[in-house]
């Protein structure tokens, strides 16, 4: 499963999202600002030392903007590696 975390006035996360549209790549996506995705998203930013959006949770793997990945192109492209298993 993919979970995006992500806010409403992102270019990045909504790049993303239509990258993984285009791609037939099915994901959640959470927005940061809404109370009810707050537990989860603190508790991501606590294990990440990171605030920054868009950040993509697969499976098991965060992708943490700027760390795991530079551009949304190169962050497609690692989510499609962990889906693929390699």
């Amino acid at each position: 499963m993919i979970r995006i975390y992500t806010i409403p006035q992102c270019g990045y996360c909504t790049e993303l999202k239509t990258l993984l549209t285009d791609e037939a790549i099915s994901f959640v996506e959470l927005n940061v600002l809404l109370p009810e995705n707050n537990v989860e998203y603190d508790k991501i930013t606590e294990i990440t030392k990171s605030d920054d959006v868009p950040i993509i949770k697969v499976d098991k793997h965060l992708l943490i903007p700027n760390i795991s990945f530079k551009t949304i192109n190169e962050a497609v492209d690692l989510i499609k590696k962990f889906l693929s298993g390699e």
